[in-house]
Order: C-alpha cells, then structure tokens, then sequence
C-alpha cells in the first residue's frame, strides 16, 4: 500500500485506491485508508463501481490491482501476475475511461504479502521499480481481449524490470 501511495504521489497524482473492505476495520489502517480517500471495496462491488465512476468523473484518477488484490509470490504464474480479474475493465467502462497499466517489481521485499507489518530493514535497502505504460483505450475491445491486452502490457513491463542487473545482494541495481 504505501508503494503504491508514494507511486501517485511522485506522478502528482491523487488517486483513490481501491482496498479490500476488510482493511478499513483494522485499527489505525482504517483511519489512514479514509484519511487518504480510498475506496472501500468488496462490501457491496455495485457501491464500490458507483463511487469510482463518480471520482473518475471529478476527474480524480482511481488505481485498481490487476488482480484485484495483492498475489503471495507463489500464487504468481511466470510473468509474475495473478488470476487477472475483470473489476478494473468494469469501472473503466462505466466512467469511459482508457486504463494506465502500472508494474511494480520489488515491493515484497519491503512488504510481503503475508506480513501485517512492512520490512524495514537496517542496510541494504531493497530497490522498488515501477513502470508506468501508455494509456490504453478498451471501447472497441471485448472484455477478453481488454484483459488480455492490459496483462501482457504489465507483464512485459515485469518482464523486462526483473531481467535488470542485479547488485550482490539480490535487488536490481537500476531502475527501468
């Protein structure tokens, strides 16, 4: 999650983010996720596509996991994603809007996906490298191929990131 804040932040973007519903309640984190303006989703999908197509429409951009949640690396396929789920193609639809494939490559070793709590570690800070793609426009494209062209879109953005150098201690020596 912070990841993914500083990502919006550092393109000057104030997107809302869609977060599993279930986070909100967790002490704390519940008060940062609202303080921070992002969507609750999972407790009612019809409410969670209504306020991302009204935030679209303000003209505030919205960023939605591929996957529709954060994967553990052993549930990844070998490009690196997840089972892709169709709930960003929804949204996209109902406010007319093109999706901007994001990759990110690095982060578990800041956060893994099992840990309540980031890794911080004392010396060699792990590098997080994220891509931003071209814009793409799904209006004439069927859902399957909507789907299929936004995943290889980030894939190959992992792809190419995770074939970077790597320094002694295991994390790319640059960013892509």
């Amino acid at each position: 999650m912070p990841v993914g804040f500083a990502l919006l932040e550092s393109l000057s973007l104030r997107a809302r983010i869609l977060v599993r519903a279930k986070y909100f309640d967790i002490p704390f984190m519940g008060w940062f996720l609202r303080s921070a303006g992002c969507i609750s989703a999972g407790s009612g999908w019809r409410a969670t596509i209504d306020t991302a197509v009204e935030t679209l429409g303000a003209g505030r951009p919205v960023a939605v996991m591929l996957e529709g949640r954060i994967v553990p690396p052993e549930k990844r396929d070998e490009s690196g994603l997840g089972k892709v789920r169709r709930g960003f193609l929804e949204i996209a639809r109902a406010a007319d809007a093109v999706v901007l494939p994001v990759a990110i490559v690095g982060s578990d070793a800041v956060w893994p996906a099992n840990r309540r709590f980031p890794r911080l570690p004392w010396r060699g800070r792990p590098l997080v490298q994220i891509h931003v793609g071209e814009a793409i426009v799904i209006d004439d494209l069927t859902n399957r191929e909507a789907l299929e062209a936004v995943r290889s879109v980030v894939a190959s953005h992992i792809d190419r990131m995770t074939e970077a150098p790597q320094t002694g201690d295991g994390f790319p020596s640059a960013n892509i």
